[in-house]
Formats: structure tokens, C-alpha cells, sequence
């Protein structure tokens, strides 16, 4: 089965992931060698930091310096690991951070957010005001979601999907609680979130997908896969 990555620090030069391209084909080598044939390069956008003009510029440029090195049977689709801010509402469109073509875009909160109240409220005001799908980064550092999947639960209802880093499924303590979130349907992708060789190496992907499947179902792997090739066909 051909996995999918849906969340990277891949690209070289770009963030605070791999430092030059020789890292960067390292890492896209060790997961195509576990079955990864379709990789998301999500650098971080800070849109309090940074312009999105000057972001997709320098995306750009990074991805230029990767594209002649990137192995045979690797498929890729860029987008961007977007953190959330009163700023970000100042942008005119999402569209050019979502998953390539699609809609579906890659949220990190700050690790403190309750998703409800105000931030839910924006949350919602996000999602309509630009028209996007937002899938949410790394569940498992959100206290407020990973303790609370009847949240997560309402969250989902109005379109929200979660995405979990694939490291996280060797702790057991969360993946007990990552069990509970499979049980009702509540985890949709899997990324490495690698930012190089040692940091969320990408070394363990295959790893974390098998044992998905022997402490769950194969089932719930076919699901996860069926929802990344749903964002990554249509982010082509």
C-alpha cells in the first residue's frame, strides 16, 4: 500500500526544517523506501511575521533549489503549515497556502487554544469568510482536543479534520488516546511533521502505520489513506 506524508518540513533553506538539499532528498529517500510515493511540503507560514507575497516568494525559491533532486516515483504537492492569528484575516485570499489546488488548508493554533468560545468563533469565521477546509496540525499537542473527543466530535460536524504525526502513534500513552479518536472517526491524516533526520525523523513512518493497523484495523489505514489521496488529488 502507497502511504501518504501530509505534513513536512522538507524543503531546504525554507524554515526551521532542512537545512540544505542534501537533507532534504535524505528524508524524501528514507520515506519513499517505506512506501511514501506522495509528500506534503508544508513550511511554516507566520503571517505576523511574514507577508504571504514574500512567503510563496521564498516557497518558491526553496522549491526550485529541491525540484531537480527529487527522486523518481515521489509524487509532491506544496502547501503550507499556516499559524493562526488576528493577522492572517488581513490576507485577501488562503488560497495560495491551501494544499496546491485544493481547498483544504493546514492549521496550527497556538498549543493554549480552547476551540471554544472566541477561538471557536473564529475558527468558523475562518472557514467561511476564505472558503477553505481546514485540517488541524498535530492534534496531540492541543490538551483542549486530544482529552476531549466529544469536542473534536462538533469540531468535525461542521468540516473540521485532524491530523496526527506519525512519531506520536510510538507513545503509548497517546495512542491510547489516539484509539479512542479512531473509534469514532476522528483522525483523518498522518504526516511526519519531519524537520530532518533526527527531529520527527521520518526513519519510523512505515512503523507507525503498522501499528495502526495491528492495535486497530487495516481498516483504519485504508481510511487515512483514502482521505490524503482525496486532498492530494485534488490539490493537483
Amino acid at each position: 500500500m502507497e502511504l501518504y506524508d501530509m505534513h513536512s518540513h522538507i524543503l531546504p533553506e525554507m524554515d526551521d526544517g532542512a537545512d540544505n538539499v542534501r537533507v532534504s532528498v535524505e528524508m524524501l529517500k528514507t520515506l519513499y523506501n517505506q512506501g511514501v510515493k506522495h509528500i506534503c511540503l508544508t513550511p511554516h507560514y507566520y503571517s505576523h511575521k511574514e507577508s504571504m507575497e514574500d512567503f510563496l516568494c521564498r516557497r518558491e525559491n526553496c522549491y526550485n533549489l529541491l525540484k531537480p533532486h527529487i527522486p523518481n516515483g515521489i509524487e509532491v504537492c506544496l502547501g503550507a503549515e499556516v499559524y493562526v492569528t488576528d493577522i492572517i484575516m488581513n490576507n485577501q485570499s488562503m488560497k495560495p497556502v491551501c494544499y496546491g489546488n485544493s481547498n483544504y488548508i493546514l492549521l496550527e493554533f497556538p498549543y493554549s487554544t480552547s476551540f471554544t468560545g472566541s477561538s471557536y468563533d473564529f475558527l468558523t469565521r475562518f472557514m467561511n469568510y476564505y472558503s477553505v477546509k481546514p485540517i488541524l496540525a498535530h492534534i496531540e499537542r492541543y490538551d483542549a482536543l486530544i482529552n476531549n473527543p466529544d469536542l473534536m466530535e462538533d469540531l468535525a460536524y461542521y468540516g473540521v479534520k485532524f491530523q496526527t504525526n506519525a512519531v506520536s502513534y510510538l507513545d503509548r500513552g497517546i495512542f491510547r488516546k489516539f484509539k479512542k479518536l479512531i473509534r469514532r472517526g476522528l483522525i483523518h491524516y498522518v504526516g511526519s511533521d519531519a524537520h530532518n533526520m533526527v527531529r520527527n525523523s521520518p526513519s519510523t513512518y512505515k512503523k507507525s502505520f503498522e501499528l495502526i493497523s495491528s492495535k486497530t484495523s487495516p481498516d483504519v489505514v485504508r481510511a487515512i489513506n483514502h482521505f490524503s489521496k482525496r486532498v492530494f488529488e485534488s490539490a493537483l
